[in-house]
Parts: C-alpha cells; sequence; structure tokens
C-alpha cells in the first residue's frame, strides 16, 4: 500500500498536467461557496441593474445583521456536531422583551433606559441558551430534541406576552430614537450602525475560533469528543458555554430585529433564521457530523442565501419559488461537500 502511495506521488510529480487538474478540481471543491456567490452576484448584476445600486447594497447588509449574528452561534453548534433550532424562537422572545420593556415597564426615554432594556433582551437570550446548554451538555439529552422543544416553548411564550398583537414602539420616546437610530444611522460612507457591530462580532469570532484556546476545543468536540474526554478535558463546560453563546447572539439579533422595524411580534418566530442559518453554515462548508467549518465561509454561505432572496425579490418573484431555489442551493451544497469528503477518504 505504501509502495503504491509512494508511485503514485512520483506519478504526479512526472506528470504535470495531473498535478494541475487534482490542484483545480480541489480548488473548487474547497472554494465552491466562493464560486457560487460570485456567479450568483454576476447573474443578480445582468437581471436587474438595481442589484449594484448603493440603496440595494445596504438594504441587502441591514437584513443580513441578524442571519450574521445567529450564524456565528449556529456554526459552533454545529462544529461541536450538535444543532440549535431554537433561534428564532428566541430571537423572537428577546425581541419582545426589548419592546415590552420599553413599552410596559417604563424603559423608553433613552439614555440608560435604553441600555436596560437592551440587556433584559440579551438576558432572557443568554436564559434559553444555559438551558440548552445545561440539558445537552450536562444532562446528554440529544440536541435535536432539546432546541426543537425550546422553539416551540419560544414560540408559546412569545405569543402569551404579545397575545398576539405587534407591540409598536412610540415614535417620540428617546428609546424609539436610539434602538432605530442604531440600526438605520449611518457612520462613514453611509455604513449602518448595526453593518458595522455585526462585523465587528465576526471579527471577534473569527479570532476566537481560530486563534483561541476555546475555539480548538469546539473543533475537537466536533472531531472526537471522547478523545477529548481521555485527555482530562471537560467537554461538558465548552459544550455548555457554545449553547450558552449561541442563545446570546439570539439575543442580540433580537434587540437588532425590534430596531430595525420599531416593534416586535411573535410573528418573527415564524422567519426563516432556522434554516437560513444552518444553510448558510452548511453551504459554507461546515460538516453536520462536526469539525468542520469556518467564520469566513460561513459569513460567504449566509450572502449566498441573501443574494439568492434578493434576486428573486427585484425580478419579483413569489416567496414559495424561493423556498423550492434555496432548498436546491442547499442540496447542491451538501452534494458537493459529500464529494468532497468522498475524495479524501
Amino acid at each position: 500500500m505504501e509502495l503504491k502511495s509512494k508511485e503514485k506521488t512520483m506519478a504526479e510529480v512526472k506528470s504535470d498536467g495531473g498535478v494541475q487538474r487534482m490542484s483545480l478540481r480541489a480548488f473548487l471543491m474547497r472554494y465552491n461557496a466562493i464560486i457560487i456567490l460570485v456567479i450568483l452576484c454576476i447573474i443578480a448584476s445582468v437581471l436587474s441593474p438595481l442589484f449594484v445600486s448603493k440603496t440595494n447594497i445596504f438594504t441587502l447588509l441591514r437584513q443580513q445583521v441578524p442571519y450574521l449574528i445567529i450564524a456565528m452561534g449556529m456554526l459552533m453548534v454545529i462544529i461541536t456536531g450538535g444543532i440549535d433550532l431554537s433561534v428564532c424562537s428566541v430571537a423572537a422572545v428577546s425581541s419582545i422583551m426589548v419592546a415590552y420593556s420599553m413599552m410596559k415597564w417604563g424603559l423608553s426615554s433613552g439614555g440608560w433606559d435604553t441600555w436596560a432594556a437592551i440587556a433584559i433582551g440579551v438576558g432572557v437570550g443568554a436564559l434559553f441558551g444555559a438551558l440548552n446548554g445545561f440539558l445537552i451538555a450536562r444532562l446528554r439529552m440529544p440536541a435535536f430534541i432539546v432546541t426543537l422543544a425550546m422553539m416551540y416553548a419560544g414560540e408559546g411564550i412569545a405569543y402569551i406576552i404579545t397575545k398576539g398583537n405587534t407591540l409598536m414602539l412610540d415614535n417620540k420616546s428617546g428609546g424609539y430614537a436610539d434602538l432605530v437610530g442604531f440600526s438605520t444611522g449611518t457612520t462613514v460612507l453611509g455604513i449602518p450602525y448595526a453593518v458595522i457591530f455585526a462585523l465587528v462580532i465576526v471579527i471577534i469570532f473569527y479570532f476566537v475560533m481560530r486563534y483561541t484556546t476555546f475555539g480548538r476545543m469546539v473543533y475537537a468536540i466536533g472531531s472526537n469528543e471522547s478523545a477529548v474526554q481521555l485527555a482530562g478535558i471537560s467537554s461538558k463546560k465548552h459544550l455548555f458555554f457554545v449553547y450558552l453563546l449561541s442563545g446570546i447572539l439570539c439575543g442580540v439579533a433580537g434587540v437588532i430585529i425590534t430596531a430595525r422595524s420599531g416593534n416586535a411580534s411573535a410573528l418573527t418566530a415564524g422567519v426563516d433564521y432556522n434554516m437560513s442559518t444552518i444553510a448558510g453554515v452548511v453551504i459554507g462548508g461546515a460538516s453536520l457530523m462536526g469539525g468542520e467549518g469556518t467564520v469566513v465561509m460561513t459569513v460567504i454561505g449566509v450572502f449566498i442565501i441573501a443574494v439568492i432572496g434578493n434576486i428573486m425579490n427585484l425580478i419579483n418573484l413569489a416567496s414559495y419559488p424561493q423556498m423550492v431555489v434555496k432548498a436546491a442551493v442547499i442540496i447542491l451544497a451538501v452534494l458537493l461537500k459529500s464529494l468532497s469528503s468522498r475524495k479524501h477518504a
């Protein structure tokens, strides 16, 4: 076997064309998400000149802020070999609690009151994340079942708090101005504050996952949790913090959702944050089996889903065909990942 391997290596060295073909194949497999995004952007530009307009680009960026934030937590969860189906409901409850605390508890005058409302929203997300982490990491319950249950619980809580109504913030209050200004306000080059905030979170998680002990442990748990435990390292602690961080990020996303619209509704629990973020992570090259995935490629994956939706909106395609197209892209990404894994096996 070793002799055949050496012979194959020598043959590749002697045959420049063969090595180049293998390199091209490996490149296409590894960076297929980037290639898909570039092709989609070219198609979008041809189908509608509005795609490359400044207004559309910044609108697209603002729309993706909650998805990018939630996707960072989803990436960590999937790298560990888990799943979090509760992100949409958690973001909805967090969004509602921000609006509710400002309307019902008088935290609407701006300044520190607004920060208190934001803390409540993020705290709710942290609570859900901690509960997920405890049940999954400590009690060893299946992540799919736990987060599915939390998804339904969060959706129910959202409807109980709002009684099915939309909570509208008073647009004359200082708190409303603070929140909406954060989402739609601009800085240098007209970039919204929320977009810059999402970029900061992405950069932080890039360094966490690439250069910290915690990031390495997340990958190790997904690759071989038994080996981590045999090394005397507490995988339970790291797994708990993964789900806790996912919940916190959902809480942050909930604040952004309220800030963008100036209202909160239980209907947010029905938005496709679950599938879009999972799809973005998978399209970006993460393995649902765990141990693989990067922050940069996850961002690319999220924007692939975003551009697909944006293209179809620009050409006035109904929402239901959009679901079919997104499903096809997800299947294609998983197929490419599967083919890539077979080549390396």
